[in-house]
């Protein structure tokens, strides 16, 4: 429906266009023809008046201003003064106001170029030497009697008497006349105070158009600007903008409505056949997602068109596949996690079997170096053992939690140092949080080599506790035992301790350091980082 009305729209929108513009035109005619009357009118004094002061000039008679003033009275134009210049351009007499005898011209290049031969000379907008209102001056040069230039006589015409005969000459009470000077001040016009400077431009003339102002009170007015013959000066003929027609309106608004209500009767068919069961068909993948069980889709939307319907079916059939291999891959998962569980659990027995012969084997032997290097691969093999017995208990296969496994090497190394409570023991300081599993057995080992170093076969009164720190800061860790009571740089690595130490570092990917302290304390530091997840 809104293609089919789609033409009628344009059809619509091209006849508005069409009569707007034929109102225009009309509208300018209208304007233009008030125009040109009053046009008519002010060229026509205009011309009386250049005639009048040619006559003057050319009279042998030394007439005064006042006598000037007299013999222009018979042609009622609208004179506002007379006044007559020297050859240096200074009054020596005037018909309207006082003070005025000895005062220059308004612009002293009018008589330098007077004096350079221009017969007559106009200007416009210029104020009145006696009232100050804009006029018109007309000047026109003078010789004496050997044909030298002996001084000029000026007209000036008042443009707010000019607007005033042309206000009372009009017949429409809603037409208003007024000129424009150059600089587009507007007189005679107590609503319009000026235009724009291009609307009086040097091409302006050739613009046969209507320009709309919108003064600051009142309504928009419609204005046609003609050219004056006296130069820069325009004539301004303006009247209401007339409402817009309601034909032109509804010629418009009528396929724009059509155009809307086809558009809501689209949109309420599509959202009845298509948009409804998409939202049900989203909600219910949401529902799906939410709660992780997946149930059949093509019942709820029986009634749906075929076209949704096949959608629907479509995707219960993907949806069961995918539950299917979801299913599948659940149950590999099982398998995975047991079967590793599983190589822990041998892996820790296949332990306590080699730490059972290894103690079997110590107990035979004669030499006490023999037995003491069996009891130190019997600890190694017994802290493997227990770090394996953690990860068997872990829920996750990557990954072991630190307070987990730092507990059991802790105890670990508690029981091989036969340290019990209320003695002497290996104090935890972890920070919880996960670790990577492939970690465990070096940081085990590299504990179980570190308390060794600090804490060798001591006397019975040795009772000074070993402080276990871990602790990360993003993927940056640190690893710390110390141990107190023993005097400022008393421990020494020996050559197998430092290679053990050394290799489980490179193993873990860190660095290892041994420290003593001011205050008698040693302590062993490893830095290594582990991969942040995102």
């Amino acid at each position: 429906m809104a293609v089919v009305l789609s033409p009628l729209l344009i059809m619509g929108a091209i006849h508005a266009w069409s009569e707007q513009q034929f109102s225009r035109q009309l509208r300018f005619h209208e304007l233009h023809q008030s125009a040109q009357d009053r046009l008519r009118q002010t060229d026509a004094m205009l011309v009386r008046a250049r005639m009048a002061l040619r006559m003057i000039t050319i009279d042998d008679r030394e007439l005064t201003c006042n006598e000037i003033g007299d013999r222009l009275a018979v042609l009622e134009l609208p004179l506002r003064n007379t006044i007559r210049f020297d050859a240096d351009g200074l009054v020596t007499c005037n018909e309207v106001g006082e003070g005025l005898v000895g005062m220059p011209m308004p612009q002293l290049e009018w008589n330098d170029r007077m004096r350079k031969g221009v017969e007559s000379f106009e200007d416009s907008g210029q104020r009145g030497m006696a009232l100050g209102d804009p006029a018109i001056y007309l000047l026109r040069r003078q010789s004496d009697a050997l044909g030298n230039y002996s001084g000029s006589i000026a007209l000036t015409l008042s443009l707010e008497d000019i607007v005033a005969r042309m206000s009372g000459m009009s017949q429409s009470s809603g037409v208003t006349v007024s000129l424009v000077v150059p600089g587009g001040q507007v007189i005679g016009s107590n609503i319009v105070a000026g235009i724009p400077m291009e609307w009086i431009s040097d091409g302006a003339a050739l613009n046969k158009r209507t320009y709309r102002l919108r003064p600051d009170q009142g309504p928009p007015l419609d204005v046609v600007l003609l050219p004056l013959s006296e130069n820069g000066l325009w004539l301004m003929v303006g009247s209401p903008a007339p409402p817009q027609r309601v034909e032109v309106i509804l010629a418009f608004l009528v396929p724009i409505l059509a155009y809307l209500a086809a558009l809501l009767a689209a949109s309420w068919i599509a959202d009845a056949m298509v948009l409804r069961w998409l939202e049900r068909i989203r909600l219910r993948i949401l529902d799906m997602r939410s709660s992780a069980r997946y149930a059949l889709l093509a019942p709820e939307l029986s009634r749906a068109p075929l076209e949704v319907q096949q959608v629907a079916e479509a995707f219960d059939d993907l949806t069961s596949r995918v539950s299917k291999h979801e299913s599948d891959l659940q149950l590999a998962l099982v398998q995975m996690k047991a079967a590793f569980r599983e190589v822990h659990h041998r892996v820790k027995n296949n332990l306590q079997v080699m730490l059972s012969m290894l103690k079997l084997q110590g107990r035979g032997e004669a030499l006490p170096e023999t037995q003491s290097a069996l009891k130190v691969a019997a600890h190694r093999v017994a802290m493997m053992a227990a770090v394996h017995h953690t990860l068997l208990n872990e829920g996750d296969l990557d990954t072991v939690e630190a307070l987990d496994l730092f507990n059991a090497i802790c105890n670990q190394v508690d029981e091989q140092k036969g340290w019990g409570e209320g003695g002497r023991q290996i104090i935890p300081d972890v920070t919880p949080g996960p670790l990577p599993a492939d970690l465990a057995v070096p940081v085990g080992m590299f504990v179980l080599e570190s308390v060794s170093l600090l804490c060798p076969e001591a006397d019975e009164d040795e009772v000074a506790d070993v402080t276990l720190h871990f602790d990360r800061e993003h993927g940056d860790c640190r690893l710390a035992l110390t141990c107190g009571g023993g005097e400022e740089g008393s421990v020494e690595m020996d050559r197998d301790t430092s290679l053990f130490l050394s290799a489980f570092a490179r193993q873990i990917g860190g660095t290892v350091s041994v420290n003593a302290q001011e205050d008698g304390r040693i302590a062993i530091e490893l830095l290594f980082s582990i991969p942040v997840p995102d």
